[in-house]
């Protein structure tokens, strides 16, 4: 009995200092680890994901490479902090697919809002019979198409609204909703797109797939410092880039536009650096072309 209360003690206090030691996960292994839960929540069609998915795990291959040669390389936060960038922006697409296959599950409710407009302009042709009132059976199709539409955009403007912050401005004036986002979301002098700018419009492309009727406008700015012709330069190909990248996430082209407007169009003072701070900007004008229709 007591060689069997020995071994016990023993092989519990071996457990317990197992136990006790805390796992530790390389940069390799971190980056592994978010690319595959990344990975594994995406749903069956998020092609666009799995597109940065296989980025992610080219920036993991190169990471694991250069850990391998040497594991205190100055190189592995950058490939880190690159990887992990990969994860987030394809867990943000993947979330915005699952919208998409949402709306697609709940196309029957669609189909019931249209078989209700055709009761009511059959309720409109029984009221041209003489049955009801012609004129206030109009009234009451218009108004509900009014009220339809103004719920859809009020809660177009609400998502819209959740996205403020320091890098982007959400402000509205009589040519629509206007996203201002700031110059950091690209580097000094050039037009590509910074991964934190990627992932918000990824999130505003998510927005404009659910509610169909906005179109945008894209309109590059920059301040007076530098030729007129780099700036108009710079501009539009910022605001173009901005456009393909929303394209890529499936919204139409056919409801985007993108144009280069320089220093020509500044709304701070370019004789200050806040000023022209504030005028280094792409704006996104997102109007609603059921308005236009008279």
């Amino acid at each position: 009995m007591k060689k069997i209360l020995t071994f016990g003690t023993l092989a519990l206090a071996a457990t317990m200092t197992f136990a006790d030691e805390a796992p530790s996960f390389s940069p390799v292994d971190q980056c592994k680890l978010a690319l595959d839960n990344a990975k594994s929540s995406l749903p069956a069609n998020a092609y666009s994901a799995k597109l940065t998915i296989a980025e992610g795990y080219g920036a993991l291959n190169a990471l694991e490479t250069v850990y391998k040669d040497d594991n205190e390389s100055k190189l592995i936060p950058t490939l880190s902090e690159n990887c992990a960038k990969y994860a987030e922006i394809a867990k943000v697409q993947g979330e915005t697919q699952a919208v998409r296959n949402h709306i697609a599950e709940n196309w029957e409710k669609r189909n019931a809002t249209n078989r209700t407009i055709e009761a009511i302009q059959e309720q409109i042709g029984t009221a041209r019979s003489g049955k009801v009132s012609d004129l206030e059976a109009e009234k009451q199709a218009i108004k509900a198409q009014k009220d339809k539409l103004e719920a859809s955009k009020n809660e177009a403007m609400d998502k819209l609204n959740a996205l403020q912050s320091q890098m982007i401005q959400v402000t509205k004036d009589a040519r629509g909703i206007i996203l201002s986002m700031s110059d950091i979301l690209f580097d000094v002098g050039k037009a590509t797109l910074k991964t934190d700018l990627m992932t918000s419009l990824a999130k505003i492309a998510g927005i404009l797939s659910v509610y169909q009727q906005f179109d945008v406008s894209i309109e590059g700015n920059t301040d007076n410092t530098g030729s007129e012709e780099f700036n108009m330069t710079l501009s539009q190909q910022r605001a173009e880039n901005v456009m393909n990248f929303l394209v890529e996430q499936g919204i139409a082209a056919n409801r985007l536009s993108a144009k280069g407007l320089g220093m020509t169009m500044p709304i701070a003072d370019n004789d200050t650096k806040e000023g022209r701070q504030k005028n280094r900007r792409v704006d996104l004008i997102i109007t609603d072309r059921t308005q236009k229709v008279k």
